[in-house]
Order: C-alpha cells, then structure tokens, then sequence
C-alpha cells in the first residue's frame, strides 16, 4: 500500500475527535427536533423501541411493517409520477408546446 506524499493517517486522538464532533451534532439536531417537533420525536422513540425490544418479529410487528412499506412504495411510486409529469409540462412549455405564448 503506497501512500501519497505529505498525507498521514488518521491519528486516535483525531478519530475521537472526530466521533465527539458527530456527537455534538446529534445532540443538538435531537435538541432542535425536541422543541421544534415534540410528537415526532415520540413517535420516532416509540418505533426505536419497538424494533429493539424485538416488536418486528411479531405477528402485529410483521403486518405493520409490511403495510408501512406497501404505502412507503405507493407514496413514492406517486410521487415520481408527479415529478415526471412536472417535468414533462415544463419541457413542453419551454420547448414552444402548445401552452407556450405565441403558438396559436
């Protein structure tokens, strides 16, 4: 393994420094959420437990699951569709089609 001239590599004290930084950044994105969003940071605590106390293995876990992702996939597969079709209007409206000014 070559290394490039005039780089190091990563020292212990600047790994934990890293990881201390990321921290910080985490507890003051949760601090933000706390006072912006209160119900989604339940919501979000809730489902946290519920995965790690083993609640996906469930029989209620498996159906729930199972639908969030059916609705999950359905929301997105809508979603790209209103985006090609937003796409599909603005192209035709700046390519001269029929809802451009002048043609008509």
């Amino acid at each position: 393994m070559s290394r490039t001239p005039g780089t190091s590599e990563p020292t212990a004290g600047k790994v934990i420094g890293a990881i201390g930084e990321a921290a910080d950044e985490v507890g003051a994105f949760v601090s933000h959420m706390l006072e912006e969003q209160p119900s989604t940071m339940v919501v979000a605590a809730l489902t946290a437990g519920f995965v790690v106390g083993g609640g996906l293995t469930s029989r209620i876990g498996t159906r729930v699951t199972s639908a969030t992702i059916r609705a999950t996939l359905g929301n997105v597969g809508t979603l790209v569709a209103l985006d090609l079709l937003r796409r599909a209007l603005e192209n035709g409206a700046s390519h001269g089609g029929p809802s451009s000014p002048g043609n008509g």
